[in-house]
């Protein structure tokens, strides 16, 4: 009869085996939510902007047209990658089953994405620890694919330098599209601080204490009354929230973009066997040699850095593969 632990583990176990499939079947079916729901975060701040922020710190015509411009500018940068981000596929290796590749038997073993580095027989890899390999295979789908690859359990697919499932963009974050999600990262950031900024003022500093603890009931009849302070208030409010959010996410991203790591491969390269194989040193074993050619690898060669953020830069070739590891010595 097992012990009382064994069944708290086993519990404990359970439930949140029954939590995380019903987050993979919402994100399956309800993707299409999150984005319409970001979609309309990002549409009602830029419109609460235009319509009663600009005219309001504007003291000129000049003026509001420069700050309405500013914002469409951002907006429009925000919308542009976002888009591209929900279309572009992020590397999806297509299941191609070789001849003489041998069907495996599941091995419940096996780590939750699917992974092995125990190929089927008749599948060669190269021998040297310091070269990675393109070639693994994958349990799940079955198939042989780039060493960067992870299978998602999401998009049912194993996809090419995954970093994650994004369900805000209903996709995965991958080869192809870790350049259009980086600038979306980093306009989305500039605009909320640049919103926070600009309706601080409007919003809350001339706001009375009786129109502040109104507003401070979003369910009441009397904040619909105030219109567009209201609005501006709330503005302010998802503005700055999310701008202390994705400060820090855009931060962690352009840190692993300059290193040259995914999410996933950032905690393999933390690990022990990793950390012996380099001397203790964390570091990705695809860096290019330095930050500047690892940036220039995602946004793009260009002589000023910044302008690889910009719609319409020249994708760098061969993105939707792995890059040649950094020449190692024995």
């Amino acid at each position: 009869m097992p012990s009382f632990s064994n069944r708290c583990f086993q519990y404990v176990f359970y439930v949140s085996y029954a939590v995380t499939q019903c987050g993979i079947i919402s994100m399956r079916r309800g993707g299409f939510l999150f984005v319409t729901m970001a979609s309309a975060i990002i549409a009602y701040c830029g419109t609460v902007f235009v319509r009663c922020v600009a005219p309001t710190i504007a003291t000129t015509p000049l003026g509001v047209y420069a700050y309405d411009g500013a914002c469409v500018f951002l907006v429009a940068n925000i919308m542009y990658n976002y888009i591209l981000c929900l279309i572009t596929n992020p590397g999806v290796i297509p299941i191609r089953r070789l001849d003489d590749v041998m069907e495996f038997n599941h091995d419940e073993s096996d780590e939750d994405d699917g992974t092995t580095f125990t190929p089927p027989a008749d599948i060669l890899l190269l021998p040297s620890d310091h070269h990675p390999n393109w070639t693994s295979y994958c349990r799940t789908c079955k198939i042989t694919r780039p060493n960067r690859a992870h299978h998602c359990s999401i998009c049912q697919a194993c996809v090419d330098q995954m970093d994650h499932h994004c369900p805000w963009l209903n996709n995965c974050v991958g080869a192809n599209n870790t350049k259009y999600f980086g600038r979306f990262l980093v306009w989305i950031t500039v605009a909320c601080w640049f919103c926070s900024v600009f309706s601080f003022s409007p919003a809350v500093g001339s706001v009375s204490k009786l129109e502040l603890s109104q507003m401070a009931h979003v369910l009441s009849t009397n904040m619909l009354l105030l219109g567009p302070q209201a609005s501006m208030y709330a503005l302010f409010l998802i503005t700055t929230s999310s701008g202390v959010l994705l400060t820090f996410l855009t931060a962690w991203h352009i840190y692993l973009i300059l290193t040259a790591q995914t999410s996933i491969e950032y905690q393999i390269n933390r690990s022990k066997a990793s950390l012996r194989q380099r001397g203790g040193r964390v570091e990705s074993p695809y860096d290019q040699g330095s930050a500047h050619a690892n940036w220039e690898h995602v946004f793009g060669t260009c002589r000023f850095k910044l302008w690889g953020l910009l719609p319409g830069w020249p994708r760098p070739v061969g993105m939707s593969v792995s890059p040649k590891p950094k020449e190692t010595m024995v």
